[in-house]
This record gives structure tokens, sequence and C-alpha cells, in this order.
């Protein structure tokens, strides 16, 4: 008996996923830099007044983990769309500083979103957002899950 070969595939381009996760992990070093280097806009255009203003607040030796952290969360919810939206053309330009990640009063991280990218997340409407950030050493990490 002779058995046909097919490719094998666990996505299916037609229908939508009902979970999407995304992940990421950012090198703090490259932050400690770039919060050295006086002439960068890197910070002004990836994080809002709030996430700046929280960053700086933080002490010296703190501050490139809280950034690589919140980047990395940013990264991974872009990541997490795009597994979403699998084998579709990107919708999409994502400006960062419409992205942001504040803790609530017990720690824990969450987003709050600004202009094109809270509406096309008002269109899109998943019925949860979750993210979760790690630190350990040189690394930052984060994860986001998207329930629709």
């Amino acid at each position: 008996m002779k058995l046909k070969s097919e490719p094998l595939s666990f996505s299916d381009p037609v229908s939508n996923p009902i979970v999407s996760v995304g992940v990421d992990l950012t090198y703090v070093p490259e932050f400690r830099e770039s919060l050295n280097d006086k002439a960068t806009f890197f910070f002004k255009i990836t994080f809002t007044e709030w996430e700046r203003n929280k960053g700086t607040s933080k002490p010296e030796n703190q501050r490139a983990s809280f950034f690589a952290g919140r980047y990395a969360a940013k990264e991974a919810l872009i990541k997490a769309l795009d597994g979403y939206r699998l084998f579709q053309k990107p919708e999409l330009i994502i400006n960062y500083s419409e992205i942001e990640i504040r803790n609530d009063d017990y720690g824990r991280p969450y987003f709050r979103f600004y202009g094109n990218f809270q509406t096309y997340l008002n269109e899109l409407k998943p019925n949860s957002i979750r993210v979760s950030i790690s630190h350990t050493g040189d690394y930052a990490f984060s994860e986001v899950l998207l329930v629709f």
C-alpha cells in the first residue's frame, strides 16, 4: 500500500485562531547605552510620556530594565497580533507610543492604548489581552496572550 505524502499544516489561513501568543526577549545593556546617549530619540518615539516619566523616576540602576521590559511587552503584543493574522497582509503601521504598559496596585502589568492603535483594537474586539514581564540579569522577557 502506497501512502500519499501531503504537507502538514496546523494553521488554517481562512479561519482565525481563538488565542494568539507573542513573546519577546530584549538585551538590557542596549537600553542602558541608549539612556546614556543624550542625542537619542528612541525613548520619545517608543514610550508614552507616562512611561518615560515613570522610568526616569526609578533609581538609575533600574531604568534600563524598566524600559527593556516595556519594550519587550510592546514587541510581544505586536507578535501576538501578527500571529492572529497569519497568512494575511499587515493592516497597521505600529506607533509604539500608542501602546502603554502600566501596573495595577499589586504590580501586575496591563496595556493602555491610544490613537490609531486603540481604534484598531476596538474594531478587532479581542476578549482579553494579558501581559507578563520578567527580568533576569541582562535580559527582559515578555509574553502576551490575546484571546478572541
